[in-house]
């Protein structure tokens, strides 16, 4: 938004000379390429597996469907299989084999303590020591412990050799077997092993066994351990897998044919992958011949020879015909913009997608910042640039919907000076937008209940409401480039909890009397004459801000009968009266206020004379300058302007009488009307003799309403 502030301020200052024929030109040149670019239906003659006799780009963006099926498929299959580690394995398996251990250990010892007890028992009876536990007992002994208290079946897998052989170790030797299997098994789990790499990892596991200071008649009975062991400790996990897959797939990024990417170069042989490509952008069943060119160039021209003539007509300046020339043509190229969005989205096979195109977008807009004349023309402008759009469209009453619903906005909008009066307008119009789709489905004779019907009239509703909804949105940007003033600003900066009408209120409350009495003065004027009332009633309430600054040096804030000026020269007084003129208008420039409320600011008092002050001045110096004590203007550049000028001394001299009455109400107001005649106040705006008139007695009669003899009732003496 600043950006635009400072743009509009360039071109209001510099540019409007060479600026704004300019940017019609250039608005011309666009809409010139985009009517082109949604009617031309550009092919070529290319022949599978011939020689492209030219270069061929493709004329816009589009997915190739095919290509990104392929490349998901691609990205699907190189997701490696998903596997699961599970430290827990490699724990159990080391808790496995210490078991193993440990029950060797017990039975050992169940078979040492039996014996010692079966000797003591044998002495005591005088028979003869008794054999010790065989190996074969102690044997059973450790299976059936092994099958009671272990859950896998280890006794099926190791063989009766391997327990043999560790219930028959001695301690030191059972000691290392313990300590270097145990230590292998857990070394080894902390791996990750799955089924294709099991026996990598056992070799290995053998190998370090092999090394170790196991002895060597115990080294086969360790590596059988360590053997069965080792298991798979990471298992895949097909869930996982999948989603990953999905993933992937999901993740590859469209496949696109971007809008001038080169499909063939010239000379190349056409194979099928660039046949293929050419067919799905359509580029080989059309033609569109150079003069058709030219047949848009003149369309455009004559659109904009329409514009210009009726401008032309208008009783306007002429920065102000170019300003309304800039505003129409800039609302045109956005609507066209529009249609090609509505284009691109047919061209992706969304059914009877055409009638959300927002036709009332631009008169709606046009006749909020111009006027209505200028919302039919754009109406008309955007029908027939959409019946050339749909020329080969199958839905061919598209252009009947966007004139009709063009049309009814126009109808529709008459209060837009609240946001909510207009929003109602778009809601209404996106009900009858649904009616005008109902009617032209029964005239194709379309089948009702189905659900691209259905479809068609929302969109319609839609498109409707919508083009209110963005064009409230936009409305603000265009009065910031524009510095235009609508009436739904005016409402706004009408409101006395604005800022700046606070701050007058507060800082100067006589001078915000004032201009409430301005205002209701110059408001019935307007209101007589034909000029923008609101515009003159809103300048009123802001146009004595410059007197905020110092608000004691001027009479109507002045309490107790005290005159600051009484202890100035009437030079210092001079320069304090007349720069409120220039303080007010920087004030409201720093607040970014409408020009229209600037101008008013600055040229209300256009470049009359302070006379009292000049004539305090002249009696102290012969030769003061009546210049010196001149505002520095410019004088009313419009009706409104010259209205204000009036009225605000109309009403200060009005206030300042002792006896306002009828007669001297009218000898005031002729005598300063007749003053800014003399001093050609007024020949720099369009203001004419009958309405000077008219507005001299509409202040007549409204100051005398104000001032009227009041009926004197007697006393109550009962």
């Amino acid at each position: 938004m600043k950006l635009a502030k400072k743009w509009r301020d360039w071109y209001i200052e510099s540019g409007k000379k060479y600026l704004f024929p300019l940017l019609l030109v250039c608005f011309a040149v666009i809409a010139y390429f985009l009517v082109c670019q949604m009617t031309k239906p550009e092919s070529y003659n290319v022949k599978l597996f011939q020689v492209a006799e030219k270069t061929i780009r493709s004329p816009q963006t589009v997915e190739d469907t095919e290509k990104t099926k392929e490349e998901r498929t691609k990205a699907s299959d190189a997701v490696e299989d998903v596997y699961v580690y599970n430290r827990e394995t490699g724990q159990n398996r080391v808790a496995l084999i210490q078991s193993l251990f440990a029950y060797v250990n017990e039975v050992n010892a169940e078979a040492e303590e039996n014996d010692t007890k079966n000797k003591e028992k044998a002495k005591k009876e005088n028979k003869p020591d008794p054999a010790p536990t065989t190996t074969e007992t102690k044997l059973k002994n450790l299976k059936d412990k092994l099958s009671s208290n272990v859950s896998e079946k280890i006794t099926s897998n190791v063989s009766d050799e391997v327990f043999t052989t560790l219930i028959e170790a001695k301690n030191k030797d059972f000691n290392i077997m313990e300590d270097v299997v145990t230590t292998e098994v857990a070394k080894t789990m902390e791996n990750k092993i799955r089924d294709e790499n099991l026996n990598s990892a056992k070799i290995r596991a053998r190998d370090d066994i092999e090394l170790s200071a196991i002895p060597s008649y115990y080294k086969n009975v360790s590596k059988v351990l360590v053997s069965y062991a080792i298991v798979p400790n990471e298992t895949y996990n097909e869930e996982q897998t999948d989603a990953r897959r999905k993933e992937a797939s999901q993740s590859v990024v469209p496949v696109k044919i971007l809008q001038g990417q080169v499909i063939v170069q010239e000379g190349q042989i056409v194979d099928r992958e660039t046949y293929r490509q050419l067919k799905m952008l359509h580029l080989l069943d059309q033609k569109m011949p150079v003069k058709q060119y030219a047949g848009f160039a003149i369309f455009i021209i004559a659109l904009a020879a329409i514009l210009f003539l009726y401008t032309k007509k208008q009783s306007q300046p002429k920065a102000k015909k170019m300003q309304t020339m800039l505003i129409f043509s800039s609302v045109y190229v956005v609507s066209l913009f529009m249609l090609l969005i509505i284009l691109f989205l047919e061209t992706q096979n969304i059914s009877n997608i055409a009638f959300l195109f927002p036709a009332a977008f631009a008169p709606m807009i046009l006749k909020i910042l111009l006027n209505e004349k200028y919302a039919f023309l754009s109406v008309i402008f955007i029908a027939v640039t959409s019946l050339l759009t749909f020329q080969n469209d199958a839905n061919s009453g598209i252009t009947v919907f966007i004139l009709l619903s063009g049309a009814t906005s126009v109808v529709a909008l008459r209060d837009y000076s609240r946001r909510s009066a207009i929003m109602f307008s778009g809601f209404m119009v996106g009900l009858i937008n649904m009616i005008y789709v109902l009617l032209l489905l029964f005239i194709n004779n379309s089948t009702l209940l189905q659900v691209s019907t259905l479809m068609a009239i929302g969109y319609a509703f839609l498109g409707g409401f919508g083009a209110f909804i963005l064009g409230v949105g936009v409305i603000p940007l265009f009065e910031t480039i524009f510095g235009l003033l609508t009436t739904s600003r005016l409402v706004e900066l009408a409101n006395p909890n604005h800022p700046l009408l606070k701050k007058i209120l507060m800082k100067a409350p006589g001078t915000y009397h004032h201009s409430m009495m301005v205002a209701n003065l110059a408001e019935a004027c307007a209101d007589k004459i034909g000029a923008n009332s609101l515009l003159v009633r809103v300048g009123c309430f802001y146009h004595d801000i410059g007197k905020t600054l110092r608000p004691p040096y001027f009479v109507e804030n002045q309490l107790q009968g005290i005159n600051p000026h009484d202890r100035l020269t009437p030079e210092q007084s001079r320069d304090i009266i007349l720069s409120h003129t220039k303080d007010g208008a920087e004030i409201l420039k720093e607040n970014h206020m409408p020009q229209p409320i600037i101008d008013i600011a600055l040229q209300h008092h256009g470049t009359t004379l302070l006379k009292y002050f000049y004539f305090k001045a002249k009696e102290n110096n012969p030769d003061v300058k009546e210049a010196d004590y001149r505002y520095s203007g410019p004088k009313p550049q419009t009706k409104e302007i010259a209205i204000i000028n009036i009225s605000d001394s109309v009403e200060a001299a009005v206030r300042s009488s002792a006896e306002p009455t009828m007669a001297k109400i009218t000898e005031i107001i002729d005598g300063i009307i007749k003053d800014r005649f003399l001093d050609g106040q007024f020949t720099e705006c369009d203001i004419t003799i009958k309405e000077i008139k008219i507005i001299r007695d509409t202040l007549i009669a409204t100051l005398n309403g104000i001032y009227h003899q009041r009926i004197q009732y007697p006393d109550d003496k009962d």
